[in-house]
C-alpha cells in the first residue's frame, strides 16, 4: 500500500517538474535572446536607402527637385554621385550643378571628387573648371591629383601646365616592344601570306 502511494506521488509529480526545469530553460533561452537585441533601434538616417540618401543629399545643395530626381535615379550607385557632388561643392569654388554635371560623367565620381578637391586646394578660382575637366578626363583621378600636387610641390608649374603633363601619364607604354629602338620608327606587321591550293 504504501508502494503504491509513493509511486502514485513521484508519477504525478515527475511531469510537473520535467515541465519546471524544461520551463525554466526556456525563459533562460528567452531573457538571452531579448539580451541581444538593442534598445536603440537604428536612427532613420542609417535606414535610408541610396536612392533617398542620394536625393536628400543633393536637395541640401539647393539643386532643382527634377533635375535630382533625374540624376539620383539614373545613377548606379547614388549614394557616392551625391557623396562626389557635396565635396566638391562645399570644399571648391565650384558650383553644385557644375560639379553635378562631371559627376555624372565619370565611373568613379568618388576618385574624381578627391582629384579636383586636391588640385584646387591653394589654387586661383579661375582655375576651378579647368581642374573639373582635367580630373573628369582622367582615367585614374586620383593618380593624376598626385601627380599634379607632387609636381607643383617641387616644379614651379602653374596648374595647367602640371595638368597637362600629367594627364598624358596614363598612355605611357610600360613594356616597349623587344625590337623597338628610340628615334626609329616600329617595323610594321607582316600578314601571313594566303594558303593558295596547289594546282
Amino acid at each position: 500500500m504504501m508502494i503504491r502511494k509513493i509511486s502514485s506521488r513521484l508519477g504525478t509529480r515527475a511531469p510537473a517538474q520535467r515541465w519546471r526545469k524544461g520551463g525554466l530553460l526556456g525563459l533562460s533561452l528567452v531573457a538571452l535572446t531579448v539580451g541581444l537585441i538593442p534598445l536603440n533601434p537604428a536612427p532613420a538616417s542609417a535606414r535610408r536607402n541610396a536612392y533617398e540618401r542620394c536625393a536628400a543629399e543633393l536637395l541640401d545643395r539647393q539643386l532643382p527637385p527634377e533635375t535630382v530626381a533625374l540624376a539620383c535615379s539614373g545613377a548606379l550607385r547614388p549614394e557616392e554621385l551625391s557623396k562626389c557632388v557635396e565635396e566638391i561643392d562645399s570644399r571648391t569654388d565650384i558650383l553644385a550643378e557644375d560639379a553635378l554635371n562631371r559627376c555624372q560623367q565619370v565611373r568613379r565620381p568618388l576618385e574624381l571628387a578627391t582629384c579636383v578637391v586636391d588640385i584646387s586646394d591653394r589654387r586661383d578660382e579661375s582655375e576651378a573648371p579647368l581642374i573639373l575637366d582635367f580630373c573628369r578626363r582622367s582615367l585614374l583621378p586620383t593618380q593624376f591629383s598626385r601627380c599634379v600636387v607632387g609636381l607643383q610641390n617641387q616644379i614651379d608649374l602653374v596648374t595647367s601646365q602640371a595638368m597637362s603633363v600629367c594627364i598624358d601619364t596614363r598612355d605611357r607604354v610600360d613594356s616597349p616592344l623587344p625590337n623597338f629602338i628610340p628615334g626609329r620608327e616600329p617595323p610594321a606587321p607582316t600578314r601571313p601570306s594566303p594558303n593558295l591550293p596547289s594546282t
